[in-house]
């Protein structure tokens, strides 16, 4: 078998792990969301596939415990295709090469320190979404997954469904995240800045 061949195989077997009920109903909610948050426009139609894809790691991540390349590299694709479609200056490229880094960094840092800590998909998943959302969007999506997986570990260890040695798939929680940071993020960024 050549090169060619190995990689197609494992394209196919990667994406095969996408195609579940769990991501069917997932992208039917997120296009759902995306039309009731973003109404029948071009912004509804980038956040729908973002929502989309995002819906396809988690999928991917339960089913099969692998975020695909593939599915990393459309995300990064439509974070381009954002900042082509929006305001085109160097703030905002900044904003979105930061939000690439400021969540997948750590993340990087953290897997080489402690063996196990973060799987590879779920830091190029993070980086690709991060370019997408931008900075302070990508805060609050990785407060949240964080959070939400936290509580979620907390329960699962005080239950003992789980032992503490144990991989915890991350991208559902992450895609969680992105998911409400992309829909509600500047919501929540006008709440935060009037209190704080």
């Amino acid at each position: 078998m050549t090169t060619d061949n190995k990689k197609d195989n494992r394209f196919i077997k990667d994406m095969g792990a996408v195609f579940t009920p769990v991501f069917y109903i997932f992208s039917i909610v997120a296009v759902a969301s995306a039309v009731i948050v973003c109404g029948y426009e071009w912004a509804a139609v980038i956040t729908a596939l973002f929502l989309v894809f995002m819906a396809a790691c988690a999928a991917a991540d339960i089913n099969k415990g692998i975020v695909p390349d593939m599915l990393v590299l459309l995300i990064a694709a439509l974070g381009v295709v954002r900042f082509f479609t929006g305001s085109i200056n160097t703030q905002s490229l900044i904003n979105c090469l930061c939000g690439a880094l400021v969540m997948s960094v750590p993340m990087l840092i953290a897997a080489l320190i402690v063996r196990n800590g973060f799987g590879g998909g779920d830091i190029k998943m993070m980086a690709a979404a991060g370019l997408f959302l931008g900075l302070d969007n990508t805060i609050i999506a990785g407060l949240i997954a964080f959070l939400i997986a936290g509580i979620y570990g907390v329960y699962l260890l005080f239950t003992k469904k789980r032992g503490t040695k144990e991989k915890v798939k991350l991208a559902p929680y992450l895609a969680l995240g992105c998911a409400f940071s992309e829909l509600f993020g500047a919501v929540f960024i006008e709440i935060f800045r009037t209190f704080f």
